[in-house]
């Protein structure tokens, strides 16, 4: 029997991981087994991938000098970059978009927004942004071929 984790709710600002990515929102944090505690809790349910993480692993995080990228003079660095492509591609979310809005805003106000953008129209159940169909009832909110446009009625006129 596999000991789960202690996962942090949605609404609690620490799962948001340092660059900009929303963890509730990752296939691993709503995955029913061995579910991912998030960027910032322990490593034991995470792939190997999220423990070697560059930016997670980044010396300025770990020393506890920075809670987010966007405070460091390297901001944004070649690692945030590339993450931040990779994820605008795949799943059309940008982590230096969040970022620019976490630091605007605040956390607490960008995971408000973020409820409200990441809701299943057909059910109301969160979304994954790694998923083209709500993991609730499968109505589908992007094309799998195409950048995702979650749910936008709290995000009217803002990028996503």
């Amino acid at each position: 029997m596999t000991k789960e984790c202690a996962q942090l709710a949605a609404d609690d600002p620490a799962i948001l991981a340092p660059c900009g990515i929303n963890c509730s929102l990752c296939r691993a944090y709503v995955r029913d087994r061995r579910r991912c505690p998030g960027c910032l809790g322990a490593d034991s349910h995470k792939s190997a991938a999220c423990v070697r993480c560059g930016i997670k692993n980044c010396p300025d995080l770990v020393s506890g000098r920075h809670r987010f990228c966007f405070s460091c003079a390297r901001y944004p660095c070649a690692d945030l970059r590339r993450l931040d492509k990779r994820y605008r591609i795949r799943y059309g979310v940008s982590v230096v978009e969040n970022l620019a809005r976490i630091k605007a805003g605040g956390e607490k106000a960008f995971l408000v927004e973020e409820a409200a953008k990441w809701s299943c129209a057909g059910c109301g159940s969160r979304l994954c942004m790694h998923k083209p169909e709500c993991m609730e009832c499968g109505v589908p909110w992007r094309a799998s071929n195409v950048p995702p446009v979650p749910n936008d009625r709290a995000m009217k006129g803002r990028p996503v």
